[in-house]
C-alpha cells in the first residue's frame, strides 16, 4: 500500500510540474477571438471588427488591455489606441501556420504578414490559424500581444523570454524595414525570408547548438544569398545576431520544438517565395542591375582600365 501510494504521489507530481505551454501542441475546441481594449466601449467598431475577423458565436472571446500589453512585450500603450483584433484556433503538430491581414477596413501600416509570422514561430506558436484585423488603420505593433492573451484565455502559458524575443524580432524587421525604406535593393520581405532562413541552418546544420562566431558566419551566408550584404549596417547585423542569440537560450532550436519549428519555417520561406512582394523585389534587383550596365558605369570602368594598361605598355616600349 505504501508502494502505491508512493507511486500515485510522484504521478501526481510529474503531471503538476509539465509545462502547459505542451498543451499548445493539440488542437482547440473553440477559436479565440481578442479585441483590442479600445473596442470595449464602442459596439459599432467591435462589430465591425468581428465580421472582419470572421468570429463565431461559440469563439472564446476576450479584451488585450494596456496591462497584458507590458506584461507580455514590455511596452506601454494607452487602452484608447490598442483596436489591433486577432482570432486564432491552435491546430494539431505538423498543420502549420497560417496568417491572414484583413485590411478591407483598415490598414495594418507597419507589420507585414511575413514579419508576424516570423516572430510567432520565435515564440513558439508553429500550428494555428491566426487573423489579425482593426477596422481604422493600426501600426499593428500591439497584435501579437492578443495572440499571447489568447493562449491564456484556453488556459495556456508562453513564456515570458519568448514573447519578449519574439517582440525584439518583430521590432528589429520593422526598424531595419524603416531605416532602408529608401535604399534600393532592399526589400521587407527579403529580411524576413533570410532570417527564416537563419533559424532553419542552425538547426539543421548545428544541431540547435551555435556560438555567436557561427551566427556570424551563418548570417553573412544568408546576407549574400538574399543579396543584402552591401545594404545591411553592421550594427543592424549585431541587432540581428542578438535575437538568434536569445532564441537560442530560450531552447527553441532543440527537441521536439525544433522539428515543428523546422516545418512551419520552411512553409514561410515557401509562402515568401511564391508572393508578389517577392517577385517583385526581385525584378527590382533586376531592374536595378540593368540599369547600371546599361548606364555605362561598366564600360567605362573597362575602358580606364584598358588606357591604364596600354600606358604601361606604352612606358616600357618608349624605355626600351
Amino acid at each position: 500500500m505504501y508502494k502505491k501510494f508512493t507511486l500515485l504521489a510522484m504521478a501526481v507530481l510529474l503531471i503538476s510540474i509539465i509545462p502547459t505551454t505542451l498543451k499548445a501542441a493539440s488542437e482547440w475546441d473553440n477559436a479565440v477571438t481578442i479585441y483590442g481594449a479600445a473596442l470595449e466601449s464602442d459596439d459599432n467598431l467591435r462589430s465591425e471588427t468581428s465580421g472582419l475577423l470572421e468570429a463565431e458565436d461559440n469563439d472564446e472571446t476576450g479584451y488585450v488591455y494596456s496591462e497584458d500589453v507590458n506584461n507580455y512585450l514590455g511596452m506601454l500603450y494607452d487602452n484608447s489606441v490598442l483596436k489591433s483584433s486577432i482570432r486564432i484556433m491552435q491546430r494539431d503538430p505538423g498543420y502549420g501556420l497560417n496568417i491572414t491581414l484583413n485590411e478591407s477596413m483598415g490598414e495594418i501600416t507597419k507589420i507585414t504578414e511575413e514579419t508576424y509570422q516570423n516572430a510567432l514561430l520565435t515564440s513558439g506558436i508553429t500550428d494555428a490559424d491566426v487573423t489579425i484585423a482593426a477596422a481604422e488603420d493600426v501600426t499593428g505593433e500591439s497584435a501579437l500581444s492578443g495572440i499571447y492573451k489568447a493562449y491564456e484565455v484556453q488556459g495556456e502559458d508562453i513564456p515570458e523570454e519568448r514573447t519578449q524575443n519574439a517582440q525584439e524580432e518583430l521590432e528589429a524587421i520593422s526598424d531595419i524595414s524603416e531605416e532602408n525604406s529608401n535604399v534600393e535593393g532592399f526589400s521587407q520581405v527579403q529580411l524576413n525570408k533570410m532570417i527564416t532562413e537563419i533559424k532553419i541552418e542552425i538547426v539543421n546544420n548545428y544541431g540547435g547548438e551555435v556560438t555567436e562566431e557561427d551566427v556570424r558566419n551563418i548570417v553573412d551566408e544568408k546576407m549574400q544569398e538574399n543579396g543584402l550584404q552591401d545594404i545591411l549596417s553592421q550594427d543592424q547585423i549585431d541587432r540581428i545576431i542578438v535575437i538568434i542569440m536569445n532564441i537560442q537560450e530560450s531552447g527553441l532550436f532543440s527537441g521536439e520544438e525544433a522539428d515543428r519549428l523546422i516545418e512551419s519555417s520552411r512553409n514561410l520561406v515557401d509562402q515568401i517565395t511564391s508572393s508578389d512582394a517577392f517577385s517583385d523585389a526581385q525584378d527590382k534587383a533586376e531592374e536595378i542591375g540593368q540599369e547600371i550596365q546599361e548606364s555605362g558605369a561598366w564600360d567605362s570602368f573597362v575602358t580606364a582600365l584598358r588606357n591604364f594598361f596600354n600606358s604601361i605598355v606604352d612606358f616600357f616600349k618608349n624605355l626600351f
